[in-house]
């Protein structure tokens, strides 16, 4: 039997090979299936992992014919390794409810060393502390000992490698992009030159490998890597460089440069000093960056994001994605968020238009129109009055640009048509409460609500973690009452942070009863129900009423045939009302025929007082 070790430290790594460490001695974490178990469990952070979804992420779609059975041994042999240490440390697998979870307690994990480091970059550079930010992103770039989950077979693990891999990218151009500001491109350039090598067509990684061989003086490299990145994106994209890359290109073209080379095509020391010649500042408009703040507490939307990730990656960047679905579902917070993601794509603008349908005054497209000319560097006074006039106007000023277009909470698609950009490099983004049927060419997503795991995951990232996992089944209860709804999950997180001293199990108490009240007495219910009384005011007549009166339904799916007896109406005109309903995104499609309320959705139409109907 092993000793407890009642004063140890226990460190996790999977940025390399995934391996545990106990106060400097190696643990044997088994085979590479076995490891597999491990890297899941740590990179599930606290949550946990269902049986079903541990085995498909182990073995695919070839599970051997116990897989459950094998799985469970592993998980056995792993809580055997880390026994001695748990209670020193905290650390340990627990089955919870048919789910494995690991509680990593004072354990350590390099890749939560890196978010902590990246998080204390942030705030660093924030304040001005640039060389402090420095330091805490190259401690994050140490981190990484070879490629992440070295060794690990499956699918599952191809795609964490690549998510990681992605990550150390975007910590060596942080610290890239640190070091050029510091004047120390030296340090900078290797890392620039690797990542730019993984990623051959991202302007952001080739301006900045530029900047760097400039100052360094390897004018004739930066020369040659220009043309290189210049041909791809002509044969793989079909597109010419932005702005930015043209603007540093004229800079390397320029027969006087406004400092000395260094480095390999450094000057000899014996040569006469050249003249120096004062080099005019550019005068062209700077490139817009209008988007809102990305969330740093975003979860969730991985099909959405890797959909959008694979229209820029492919190319296909000319024409307009739409996100729509329920007020509260975070159609604003995805539009954002993949903007970010594919900013880099887009270097000569990124427009973002608050089109404000849901303030009940929204702006005109002309209105709107006049803002982006204005911030694209038009002056006011070239910019035309009528609306068709300057909607050519823009399309002409962004014909030969690749920028992406966000236009927030439409109204309609005649508000959107005549502010989309026509050029084949471009992007635009709409977000609206229902499909523009008469908008030609747009790919729609519906946002539904979070997953569970998301829901929670989202909660504790707002009101801490380490609180929910106190009480795991109020917590999933709690993220079930807010149908999982971003919105509402953001309104519990906040009610719990009010009141640190409360249970999880008070607060969901407390929204069962605000549920069942006939009228909302909280301001922040009536946050939630914001966006429901918006899509009831939206109905028509006949719409609402169906609305109100299918609430009072038994709680559960119904039927075609059970909503016509509700309503007094015929299958043909109830199936048409239920349909106009879902389109409206308060029932949802449950399946085979079947129809359904949000629990959230369903309180608030309950409370809605229903008209008698005249016979």
């Amino acid at each position: 039997m092993s000793t407890p070790a009642l004063h140890a430290t226990v460190r996790f790594s999977v940025l390399g090979s995934v391996a545990a460490v106990a106060d400097g001695v190696d643990l044997d974490v088994g085979s590479p299936q076995q490891r597999a178990v491990l890297a899941m469990l740590l990179l599930a952070d606290g949550h946990p992992v269902d049986v079903d979804t541990a085995v498909d992420r182990i073995w695919g779609g070839t599970p051997p014919r116990s897989a459950a059975g094998v799985l469970r041994t592993y998980v056995y042999r792993l809580r055997r390794v880390l026994a001695p240490f748990a209670d020193a440390t905290g650390l340990g697998i627990s089955t919870d409810g048919g789910a494995y979870r690991m509680v990593r307690g004072s354990a350590g994990l390099d890749l939560a060393d890196v978010e902590a480091e990246r998080h204390r970059a942030r705030d660093l550079d924030r304040v001005g502390d640039v060389v402090g930010a420095t330091d805490q992103l190259a401690a994050a770039a140490d981190r990484w000992t070879g490629t992440a989950l070295s060794g690990l077979p499956g699918a599952w693990a191809d795609a964490e490698r690549s998510r990681l891999g992605e990550l150390r990218n975007e910590v060596a151009l942080g610290l890239a992009t640190l070091r050029v500001r510091l004047d120390r491109h030296e340090d900078a350039l290797p890392e620039l030159r690797r990542v730019a090598d993984e990623r051959p067509l991202d302007e952001r990684v080739t301006a900045l490998l530029l900047e760097a061989l400039l100052a360094l003086g390897l004018r004739n490299e930066a020369l040659s890597t220009y043309d290189r990145f210049r041909h791809r994106l002509a044969d793989q994209l079909g597109v010419s460089p932005g702005t930015a890359l043209r603007h540093i290109h004229q800079r390397l073209l320029q027969d006087d440069e406004t400092a000395p080379p260094t480095g390999r095509e450094a000057r000899p020391a014996s040569a006469p000093e050249p003249p120096v010649r004062a080099v005019p500042a550019s005068t062209g408009p700077a490139v817009p960056a209008q988007l809102p703040p990305d969330l740093a507490e975003f979860v969730g939307r991985s099909d959405e994001l890797a959909r959008l990730d694979r229209l820029v990656a492919l190319g296909a960047t000319e024409g307009v994605v739409g996100v729509t679905g329920l007020g509260g579902m975070g159609k604003t917070a995805l539009a954002v968020h993949a903007a970010h993601r594919v900013r880099s794509a887009f270097p000569d603008g990124q427009f973002f238009v608050d089109l404000r349908a849901a303030g009940g005054h929204p702006p005109t497209a002309s209105d709107a129109l006049l803002a982006l000319l204005q911030a694209a560097g038009v002056p006011r006074a070239a910019i035309p009055d009528g609306l068709d006039e300057r909607s050519a106007a823009w399309r002409s000023a962004v014909a030969d640009r690749r920028v992406l277009l966000v236009l927030d909470d439409a109204a309609s698609a005649a508000q959107v048509r005549p502010l989309i950009p026509s050029g084949t490099g471009s992007l635009t983004i709409v977000t609206a409460v229902r499909r523009f049927l008469d908008l030609a060419g747009t790919r729609w997503t519906t946002l539904l609500p979070l997953s569970p795991e998301e829901s929670v995951d989202l909660m504790g990232r707002l009101v801490g973690h380490a609180r929910l996992a106190a009480e795991p089944g109020p917590t999933a209860r709690l993220a079930s009452a807010c149908s999982h709804q971003p919105l509402a999950v953001r309104v519990a997180a906040a009610r719990l942070a009010a009141r640190p001293s409360w249970s999880v199990a008070q607060i969901e108490q407390q929204l069962y009863d605000d549920l069942d009240q006939p009228v909302v007495m909280h301001a922040d219910c009536r946050i939630v129900d914001a966006p429901f009384r918006r899509a009831s005011a939206s109905l028509l007549d006949d719409q609402r009423d169906a609305f109100h009166r299918l609430s009072h339904l038994p709680e559960g799916p119904f039927t075609v045939e059970t909503a016509a007896r509700e309503l007094g109406r015929d299958q043909a005109s109830t199936r048409a009302v239920l349909e106009d309903l879902l389109d409206a995104h308060v029932l949802v499609d449950v399946a085979c025929g079947q129809y359904g309320f949000f629990a959230l959705v369903r309180a608030f139409a309950r409370r809605q007082p229903v008209r008698e109907r005249v016979a």
